[in-house]
This record gives structure tokens, sequence and C-alpha cells, in this order.
């Protein structure tokens, strides 16, 4: 954000909410909802332009673009990016998926790449996961980085069909993220206590399938072989979060990673090929420095 920008809005809401919370509130839901520009690299283009594309229409009325590559009688695996980012984010990925011998899925969330929508939510993120999987059927793998792992997490509430789970450096506590958007925009007390009630008041019927609160969502019991990453060094997501999930899934496997940060872990040789060796087999013993 513009250094200018964020000092105006910080002004504003030390001020405006103190003597008028409801107002500065609303501005709030719509900077935290609103999605920033997402732009693919010229790798990613490229990659795009082998895909088969098609369209997955949710119930909310969004349209996803989504993204095949490979034999559809093959295997699948499934990506979901995070915030700011698009379907092809996982290009490694996918090239090496691909000369492994598999199909692969993947799409634009609500607001991101060609998916229709300005504004979105993490409920949005996991209802897109089982509209996507819908559309496709089962699936060997899932794989998701931060928000994109987020949502895999709450979606798993209420099942996922895939076999397997790949969690690179995942976000998984909402109410860190109301936490750290509030500090940012310095808001007063009372809307630091106030602000994600109304989130739930507002998004609660969204995301009411998933758990009971901010906190019960991100709880889940789907007990599948599942891989986490994540980097000691991620500036974005404290890897403190992942061992928390480590620690509430003993089926789940955290392998801590050493100079890749928050978005280099997608660039990774290593990881690409330490990945594809848990999903040819869910009996893989982690190790990554």
């Amino acid at each position: 954000m513009n250094p200018y920008l964020l000092k105006l809005l910080k002004l504003y809401f030390m001020t405006i909410g103190w003597v008028m919370p409801a107002t500065a509130t609303r501005l709030a839901d719509k900077l935290f909802t609103s999605v920033p520009f997402s732009k693919r690299r010229d790798n990613e283009v490229a990659l795009l332009e082998r895909a088969e594309k098609f369209t997955v229409s949710m119930k909310n009325g969004h349209r996803l673009a989504a993204y095949r590559w490979g034999n559809k009688a093959d295997p699948m695996i499934m990506f979901v990016h995070g915030w700011t980012a698009t379907g092809t984010c996982f290009s490694h990925f996918i090239t090496h998926f691909l000369d492994e011998g598999y199909q692969v899925i993947s799409y634009d969330a609500i607001g991101h790449g060609a998916s229709t929508g300005s504004r979105t939510t993490v409920p949005d993120w996991a209802d897109s996961i089982h509209a996507v999987s819908e559309a496709v059927g089962p699936v060997h793998c899932m794989i998701g980085h931060s928000m994109g792992g987020m949502a895999l997490i709450m979606a798993s509430n209420i099942g996922l069909q895939t076999q397997k789970l790949v969690l690179l450096s995942p976000a998984t506590s909402i109410s860190k993220f109301f936490y750290h958007f509030a500090a940012s925009l310095s808001f007063p007390p009372n809307m630091r206590e106030s602000f994600p009630r109304f989130i739930w008041e507002k998004y609660g019927p969204i995301a009411a399938k998933y758990g009971g609160d901010w906190e019960d969502v991100m709880v889940s019991d789907f007990e599948v072989p599942t891989l986490i990453i994540h980097d000691r060094d991620d500036k974005e997501v404290d890897i403190e979060r992942s061992k928390w999930l480590a620690a509430q899934w003993p089926w789940a496997e955290l392998v801590e990673t050493n100079r890749l940060g928050h978005r280099r872990i997608l660039l990774s040789k290593k990881i690409v090929a330490h990945v594809s060796e848990f999903v040819e087999k869910s009996d893989v013993k982690a190790r990554v420095s």
C-alpha cells in the first residue's frame, strides 16, 4: 500500500474509529475483503496458454476461471493459490506433475485473475474449493499455499474429495488476521474488539457450515495423510501457525525450511521434488533443510 495512503488511513481510524465506529467499521470491512491486483509472471502466461480453460459457477453467482493440464485419464492434482496470486503461481509444481504423468487442476479464486468479483472472504475461498471439486470429481491430492492452505483447512470441516493434503506456508488463524489488520491500520481499542464480531455477523451465514465462530472454523478432524511445509524465515505467516496445526493434526507431518520465505517456497526445486515424493508415497518421512 502507498505509504501516504497508509498514513491517512491510520489517522482516519485513530480519529473516526473513536467517534463514529460504525462508519469506520464499514470502511474497514471493505478494505479487509477487497482483493488487490494480481498479475501473472511471464512463465505463468506461457503455461496458461497450454491449459484447457473452463468455468465453474458458484452458488453465490461468481464464476471461477479454472484450468486443466494433462490427460483426463491420469490421476488429478488440484492446486489452491493464496491472496493476490492466481492459479498459475504453482507453475513449477504444475510442470513437474505433468512430467510425472498427472492431470493438474487449478483455478483463480474470487476476485483474482480471470474470475469474477472484487471482494472475497475465507469462507468464500473454502466454498470455491468445494465448487471446483464438485466440477472435476475426486482428486489424488490437494495442494494449497498461504490463504489457499487456510481455505483447505476450513473446507475440510465438511469433507474433501481427496486422498492427501499438502499445505505450503498455511495461514491457520483468522483471528490473527484480524489482529494484524487492526494493528496495521491503528484501530482504536473499541474497534479492535468489535471488528471480528462485525465480520462474523456479516459473513457468518457463509461460514456457519464450517463452524460456530472464527476459531471453530479452523478446527478440523479431516484425517488424510498431510504434509505441511513452512519456512522459518516466513515474514507473512509465522511458522508458529503451522506448528500449532501439526500439534492439532497428529496425522500431519511438518517440515521446516530455511531461507525460502513465504513466496519463494513455490519456486524451490527441492520443495517441488519433496512434495512429489509425498504425493507418490504417503509414508514418506519428511527431511528438508
